[in-house]
């Protein structure tokens, strides 16, 4: 007797498994301000921050986290948008672990605003600077090379 469907059970079984997968997996990803949901915490944004705003930072062994803006809590070094010829303010308010500063740096990675000590105690580690095309990102000079850093972008 001849089949009606050439498509076996087996087959059909293979089919819907990976389609299941492939749904779980784009569920998993979905998007929300604590990172951009695979899981190794890289920063969605840029995150809109108005002028004026005191950006609020914690050190982690080898990473930035947002501790405010809300938008920014809880994501790792966070990408930053703020607007041209506006003055912020970017706090270092709490230490994981390690020695740390802070500064800005433009795209010949030299400092624009800061360095602050280097120091295992956030207490006055911040910066204040007026964002401009030298403004690309601000960083842990002694961790930089290893990715303590997140970018400055203009709007």
């Amino acid at each position: 007797m001849a089949r009606d469907n050439p498509v076996s059970r087996r087959t059909a079984l293979k089919v819907t498994g990976a389609a299941a997968t492939t749904a779980l997996l784009a569920g998993c990803s979905g998007g929300d301000d604590s990172g951009n949901g695979n899981g190794n915490g890289d920063s969605e944004g840029p995150y809109t921050i108005e002028s004026g705003t005191t950006i609020e930072l914690k050190s982690l062994a080898q990473s930035w986290e947002g501790v405010a803006p809300s938008k920014i809590e809880g994501v790792e070094n966070p990408d930053l948008s703020l607007t041209e010829g506006e003055t912020y303010t970017i706090e270092w308010v709490e230490n994981e672990q390690g020695t740390h500063n802070l500064a800005v740096y433009d795209d010949s990675q030299s400092a624009v605003a800061g360095p602050t000590e280097k120091t295992s105690e956030p207490s006055d580690a911040s910066v204040e600077f007026e964002a401009s095309s030298d403004t690309v990102e601000y960083v842990c000079e002694p961790h930089y090379d290893i990715g303590m850093a997140g970018s400055i972008q203009l709007e």
